[in-house]
């Protein structure tokens, strides 16, 4: 991971993972054989902020797991490697974010 960019998700609620307080998660396709990152789009901004054609609105400060408020199993790559939450793509700037390899599976 070092010296590369990835999509994460930074507004968790703090957990504690192997004695390491984490705050975020990096997000990655996957099928049974493949897993590998989700990538921003080169000339992407570092701390660029992720959004969706249509989905105008703010971010919670802090996802509540009890709540449910993202529904993971819509984040997904499709056919042509982008990825996407429902059929929307991952947009920042400068495009789409993309897998490099990884179609149709679940980002997590």
């Amino acid at each position: 991971m070092q010296n590369r960019k990835v999509c994460v998700l930074c507004n968790l609620k703090p957990a504690t993972k192997r004695g390491i307080k984490s705050q975020a998660m990096v997000l990655c396709a996957s099928t049974s054989y493949n897993v590998e990152f989700v990538e921003p789009p080169e000339g992407a901004a570092v701390g660029e902020r992720v959004t969706f054609p249509g989905f105008d609105g703010e971010p919670d400060d802090v996802l509540n797991p009890k709540k449910k408020t993202l529904q993971v199993d819509l984040l997904h790559s499709d056919k042509n490697l982008v990825a996407c939450y429902n059929d929307l793509p991952f947009t920042t700037s400068a495009g789409v974010c993309k897998v490099l390899s990884t179609s149709d599976g679940s980002i997590r």
